[in-house]
């Protein structure tokens, strides 16, 4: 229960950085200025697979990288697990590689995801009158629900997709 407690706070810290980082800075402090000037008209906006490729590249791409990088052998570790002194490791104890790092991080934020495109599919719900929940926002949901329980009830406290990749996150000695 420790490790799932200082894992989840390690994620807040993390998000909230990336948060800070890719809302405030990214999106309002450069985007926001120059959006219309290169052509991202709310017209534009208003077609899914442009919204789509908008969040990607400004949104997911950057949280990809972060986790993918902080995550893998180059480094010690995110800020938020360098401060509860947490590491991705393989199943053998050795820092992962770049490529597990990588569809480790394909997998922690399938979640997210699949909430991204229920929200923009079939259409923004940004522009809709009345929007309705969207049943694969709810499966981004729930699988989300499902990975923090399956740390929870893990001996090591593995997600199902550190169980997939052979992964797991453990206390630094």
């Amino acid at each position: 229960m420790k490790n799932l407690l200082q894992r989840t706070i390690a994620y807040l810290i993390d998000s909230t950085l990336c948060f800070l980082l890719i809302m405030v800075v990214i999106q309002w402090g450069i985007l926001s200025h120059i959006r219309e000037g290169i052509g991202l008209s709310d017209d534009w906006f208003k077609n899914p697979w442009n919204a789509e490729l908008y969040v990607i590249l400004t949104i997911s791409l950057p949280v990809w990288l972060y986790f993918m990088y902080f995550d893998s052998y180059k480094t010690k570790g995110s800020l938020g697990k360098r401060i509860f002194k947490l590491r991705v490791t393989d199943t053998e104890y050795h820092p992962i590689s770049m490529g597990k790092s990588f569809w480790r991080t394909v997998c922690k934020l399938a979640p997210w995801e699949l909430a991204h495109i229920g929200v923009l599919f079939p259409s923004p719900m940004y522009f809709e009158n009345d929007p309705n929940l969207r049943i694969v926002t709810i499966v981004g949901l729930v699988l989300f629900v499902a990975f923090m329980g399956s740390i929870w009830k893990s001996p090591k406290n593995q997600s199902f997709y550190d169980l997939w990749l052979g992964t797991m996150v453990q206390t630094k000695p």
